[in-house]
């Protein structure tokens, strides 16, 4: 049971919410990256669960709102002398991120609960080290080592949040790449998968349930049109110059790898 609650927690926090990756490169090489957490739903589903509705008071009164964006660079410097008291991980994490930003847009009557991490970066070189930086941050939220609990205590752990799993991206004059790479011990990724889709363990059966609607979006933005895209059923804009698609969480949690995407673009 206790088990259970652990991952049950994890779900709502990590896969019961569409998360959309967005790349948007400039002329120079230079862009934005940001990777952002829908959690609507899964707000919905907590609030339904602690007995859910509202008082109409409460209805009459109107629910929180909030739109803000939070510079670490700028947290550094108006409160160094208190990041100077934190504890060491929690500072050497402070300084990893220092170039990052993070946003929270919420609406309680319209259901929006978007928590966003982003990088302004100088050249595609820069997000080579995405995946730590985001882990990183993420571990600077008071629920932070809650969610790292979670983890360790599911089958999941191996592709959520893992410093085994990595993701390049690769820009030239005529394609862009995305590329996963993961390093986890020979079969440990076929006893997880065993574990989480164990038909005859019916906590997985829920799990599969929230799974069913939750996507993994990638959207790819580029100073020039694109020509063509190796992911089937890919959505281009007008111009052709922003490309997206989207992958089921139970796909993407069976084979990582489907993520991955060859941009070519159109000569010119």
């Amino acid at each position: 049971m206790k088990k259970f609650i652990l991952l049950f927690a994890m779900v709502c926090f990590l896969t019961s919410c569409n998360v959309t990756e967005s790349i948007v490169f400039n002329e120079n090489g230079s862009g934005q990256f940001l990777i952002t957490y829908e959690m609507g739903e899964a707000m919905k589903v907590f609030e339904q669960s602690m007995g859910g509705g509202k008082s109409d008071s409460e209805k009459e009164e109107g629910g929180e709102t909030m739109d803000t964006t939070m510079v670490f660079a700028d947290i550094m410097e108006t409160y160094k002398d208190s990041v100077a008291a934190l504890p060491e991980e929690k500072r050497l994490a402070m300084e990893a991120v220092k170039d990052m930003f993070m946003n929270m847009k919420m609406n309680e009557d319209e259901g929006v609960m978007n928590f966003g991490i982003g990088l302004n970066f100088n050249s595609i070189d820069d997000l080579k080290d995405i995946n730590e930086k985001i882990r990183k941050a993420q571990s600077l939220n008071s629920q932070g080592d809650q969610v790292g609990s979670m983890k360790e205590n599911s089958p999941l752990g191996n592709f959520f949040g893992s410093e085994n799993s990595k993701t390049g991206y690769i820009l030239t004059e005529n394609s862009f790449a995305r590329v996963t790479q993961i390093d986890i011990p020979e079969g440990a990724a076929e006893d997880a998968m065993e574990e989480l889709f164990n038909e005859e363990d019916e906590s997985n059966q829920q799990f599969m349930d929230y799974f069913e609607n939750a996507f993994y979006n990638v959207k790819l933005t580029f100073p020039k049109p694109v020509k063509s895209i190796d992911v089937e059923g890919a959505e281009f804009s007008k111009d052709r110059k922003t490309v997206t698609y989207r992958i089921n969480w139970i796909e993407y949690l069976k084979n990582p790898l489907v993520l991955d995407a060859n941009v070519k673009f159109v000569d010119e």
